[in-house]
Order: structure tokens, then C-alpha cells, then sequence
């Protein structure tokens, strides 16, 4: 086995479909259309708060978000994803999406989703 760089952070291992999460609520200017409730769990975070992983699910609903550079796998539910005028990305499980840092999407969750997620913002994240 190679050599690894020593470091004081010991990896983090969760089950992604089992894992138990917080609630996470939207903003009400965020809610569209019924009343998605999002709950996650911060699995990671860097010490300049610049990088961050964790979990996060949403019940059914329909939502607007600004994304931070934004790497996510979706593991179960479904989500159609609009981003402007562009075509819906439809989500469910085993998709992958990168949103950049800006994106402005409205979520229209069709069944309770749950994804992995990586975020990187070079001013800190808000977490």
C-alpha cells in the first residue's frame, strides 16, 4: 500500500441512505409551493469553513436556491432541478450534478430526495 500524507483528521465514514439528519428548514422567501421540509447533517467541515460535506433530504415541494460550487450524488427520491430557461435536470438516484458558485435554481421535489454533498466557496460557508 502507498504512503499516505500523515494527517490529524481521521477520515469520516457515514451510510449515506441511513444516515440521521437535523432539521435544516428552508427560508419561507425560499418556498414556492407547499411546504418542503429539508433536514441535513455536516459530515465534514474545513478549518477556513471554505469546504464542506455532509448530507442533506428534502421532503416534497417546490424551492428556490443560490448554490455555492456545489458536487452532489443523489442516492434516493426525485427532484426535477431548473436552472433560468434551461431544460429541468431530473434527479433521482445515482445522478451526479455540479451547480457553480452562483447558480440560481428552483427545486420542485417530487419524492423526498437525499444526496452526498461537497461545497466549496472561496469567502466561507454559512455552516
Amino acid at each position: 500500500m502507498p504512503d499516505t500524507p500523515a494527517t490529524s483528521v481521521p477520515p469520516v465514514h457515514e451510510l449515506v441512505p441511513t444516515a440521521d439528519l437535523e432539521a435544516w428548514p428552508l427560508a419561507a422567501d425560499q418556498v414556492v409551493e407547499g411546504d418542503p421540509l429539508a433536514r441535513g447533517r455536516l459530515l465534514w467541515k474545513s478549518a477556513d469553513s471554505k469546504l464542506a460535506a455532509g448530507i442533506w433530504e428534502c421532503s416534497p415541494g417546490v424551492f428556490d436556491w443560490v448554490h455555492a460550487d456545489e458536487t452532489a450524488c443523489v442516492v434516493s427520491g426525485r427532484a426535477l432541478v431548473t436552472v433560468g430557461s434551461q431544460v429541468p435536470l431530473e434527479l433521482g438516484p445515482g445522478s451526479v450534478v455540479f451547480f457553480p458558485k452562483g447558480t440560481k435554481s428552483r427545486w420542485h421535489v417530487q419524492e423526498t430526495i437525499r444526496k452526498a454533498f461537497h461545497l466549496h466557496s472561496d469567502a466561507g460557508l454559512a455552516l
